[in-house]
């Protein structure tokens, strides 16, 4: 508005002031009545227009979708495992057998008394032996997994930490940045009012300052990418070198055992060869002694053809043939023998060919399992090291946004700038708006501080998280070990077993004296995990034993406590029980899960465990009803206030989440962007979506 305008606009209203103090009316604006009629018209269509605008508004809320919210917080999950199974005589003696053994007979029958050392089955030989082979290549996994337990401990990294501090520290010199930029501008705005040149000179200054920000943040930002390069390659470089030492590893390893293999081979090799020459020389000999006595016999039948024949050459002819054929006697008698020894030597020799056949199989599927491994890995590290694109790395994107705010605060420092060559009038609106932004930088980098702060927070929670999850970790594999030794008890005792049924020649002896409660009713194939035998002595106490699945047994540690339920004497009772073992899974998945009883129990009666184990306590936990699934990833959605043309509306935005653990009621998820004091969406009147309108219930 011009000045004198102004001037006159006041001067007006100072006297309709000063009528209306004196109890004066003064006069009507409009003068004319149809002009007073015209604006009575006009005020009564604005009227009826707000009028339709509330009630378009109010029908409007009755169709948006009332929601429910939470907010997210700490907690701790709970899972619960059921086992089912039944309650044996803990005195009863079960005898199991692997899967795959032969059994010849069967030597007693349910009902029978028997007494230690009593022959109960007799083995096949040869299955026992595989059977032994198989039981302690197991026995060296699990003593491989004991080991590993001992040493269960884990190391958390502190470079989220450092990340959150370092953005908060760049948020606070964002704020300092923004708090002198205001500063600035309050002071550009005073001076401008005293003169349009010492404003257009700091105007200048500003823009420099900001154009050498753009020029810091733009070397930032190259360093960054340089930076984020660089641990991309070594992270990449360092799997490379451990797939390649783990194939050299291998290449070793299959070296010694080939060659372990050729040796034996060679050796065979030279016993069948002189066990071949022993038994063909002997058939060269036999041979001649059967040419001997034909030649013996001729001599003697010509000497008893002539008329006188001479009785000293017939004793000697005679004696003669009797020592070729008693030498045709000893080396038919040796051949037998001779020819058993030339086969052995034979299947000896077969049996180091195809053990050998067998170590080059399985060392080449290794060694081409690791081969692949380490071209993934150096495929990998090419990739990284031909990327030149990194813009989504965490180092760039905050030097990328240090950058963009730079370019713009020097795009405001431009405009204000040419905003100071325009007339004064132009200068002041433009100095009360770089004003009024300036202020609202300093709002916008206070909430960043604020989020940084956060986010700080946040990481020294996670870090206190993983030192508390390395104590856990120890204490889980300390237990884990335990249950590693409990199951190499019982398989040392199930080989200490075998082998003496192999050094007795397959038969399976009664180790206490008893009642023979089950056994195999005829001979055949064992079943994996099947029951052989039971032996029954009910003086040592009752157990409850199940069966559960291998990925939810490994859930599972010595020392878990949960309810133990069976029924006796048509009612049904629980005790509180406390798992005393777990088992390796059989062929079927399945491990046994024991539980020691104390009291007396129906023997052969089923029973349910229901056991109940508390996870870690997790940062960010919402209610399962508030997750969302989407092509296998998960999201949730949150209320979020947006300005409207018809004012302040709540919003459905989706939010991703990463989901660690769940049970019937809580969902323990990695929050990502999302905030602790979010609103998120548990249910809804109708089905929504995001960018839908929502209202919270009242």
């Amino acid at each position: 508005m011009p000045t004198q305008a102004l001037e006159k606009w006041n001067e007006k209203a100072l006297r309709e002031k000063k009528l209306l103090s004196a109890g004066e009316e003064p006069p009507h604006r409009l003068k004319d009545a149809r002009q007073r009629t015209a604006a009575r018209a006009l005020a009564g269509f604005f009227a009826l227009m707000l009028l339709l605008t509330l009630l378009s508004r109010a029908a409007d809320g009755l169709t948006v979708a009332q929601v429910e919210t939470a907010q997210a917080k700490t907690g701790i999950l709970t899972q619960r495992v059921t086992v089912d199974g039944t309650i044996e005589a803990q005195g009863d003696l079960p005898l199991t057998l692997p899967g795959g053994i032969q059994v010849l007979r069967v030597a007693v029958k349910k009902g029978d008394r028997v007494q230690v050392g009593d022959v109960l089955l007799e083995l096949d030989q040869e299955g026992l032996e595989a059977s032994l082979k198989k039981l302690r290549n197991d026995l060296k996994v699990l003593d491989l997994r004991i080991e590993a337990a001992g040493q269960g401990n884990t190391s958390g990294s502190t470079d989220a930490l450092l990340s959150a501090r370092e953005n908060e520290e760049n948020a606070r010199s964002s704020l300092a940045l923004a708090e002198q930029a205001l500063k600035n501008a309050e002071e550009d705005h005073e001076r401008l009012l005293q003169s349009r040149e010492t404003a257009q000179a700091r105007s200048a200054e500003d823009t420099a300052q900001a154009r050498a920000d753009v020029e810091k943040a733009e070397a930032e930002l190259k360093k960054a990418e340089v930076k984020a390069k660089e641990e991309l390659e070594k992270a990449a470089k360092e799997k490379a070198d451990a797939a390649r030492e783990s194939l050299k590893e291998l290449e070793e390893s299959a070296s010694e055992e080939k060659g372990a293999a050729q040796e034996v081979l060679d050796s065979a090799r030279q016993g069948q060869s002189s066990a071949g020459d022993a038994y063909w020389n002997a058939i060269e000999a036999r041979e001649r002694a059967d040419r001997l006595v034909k030649e013996a016999q001729e001599a003697l039948d010509r000497l008893l053809e002539e008329e006188t024949p001479n009785e000293e050459a017939v004793a000697a002819a005679q004696a003669a043939l009797s020592q070729a054929q008693s030498v045709q006697l000893q080396i038919e008698s040796s051949l037998g023998s001779l020819g058993a020894a030339n086969d052995n030597a034979n299947q000896e020799l077969k049996r180091a060919r195809e053990s050998l056949n067998k170590v080059n199989e399985k060392w080449e599927k290794s060694l081409g399992k690791a081969r692949e491994t380490l071209e993934k890995a150096e495929a990998e590290l090419s990739q990284v090291q031909a990327k030149t694109d990194m813009s989504e790395e965490p180092l760039v994107v905050s030097a990328q946004s240090a950058l963009d705010s730079a370019r713009r605060a020097l795009q405001s420092a431009e405009r204000m700038e040419e905003d100071a060559k325009s007339s004064t009038e132009d200068q002041l609106r433009s100095s009360l708006r770089a004003v009024e932004s300036a202020r609202q930088n300093v709002e916008s980098a206070e909430r960043s501080l604020e989020s940084a702060g956060r986010g700080v927070e946040s990481a020294r929670r996670q870090q206190e998280n993983e030192r508390k999850n390395d104590e856990s970790a120890r204490r889980q594999a300390e237990i884990e070990r335990l249950g590693y030794l409990s199951q190499k008890e019982e398989l040392l005792e199930t080989i200490a077993a075998l082998e003496e049924a192999a050094a007795a020649g397959g038969v399976v002896t009664a180790p206490i004296g008893g009642t023979v409660l089950s056994i195999l009713e005829e001979p055949g194939k064992t079943q994996e995990g099947a029951r052989v035998a039971l032996l029954s002595r009910s003086d040592l106490g009752f157990q409850f034993e199940g069966k559960l699945g291998e990925k939810e047994a490994g859930k599972l540690s010595v020392g878990d406590e949960g309810t133990l339920s069976y029924q006796q004497e048509g009612k049904r009772r629980e005790v509180k029980a406390v798992v005393s073992g777990i088992g390796m899974a059989d062929g079927e998945g399945q491990a046994r899960i024991t539980v020691r009883l104390e009291g007396s129990y129906p023997i052969g009666a089923s029973a349910s465990l229901e056991l109940t184990k508390r996870s870690r306590q997790y940062d960010t936990c919402l209610p399962v009803s508030a997750l969302r699934g989407e092509g296998g990833d998960y999201f949730v959605l949150v209320m979020e206030e947006t300005d409207t043309v018809l004012g302040k509306e709540q919003t459905a935005v989706k939010v991703p989440v990463e989901l660690l653990e769940r049970d019937s009621k809580l969902a323990a998820v990695e929050a990502g962007m999302l905030q602790r004091g979010d609103k998120v969406i548990v249910s809804s009147s109708k089905p929504i979506d995001k960018g839908d309108r929502v209202r919270e219930a009242g």
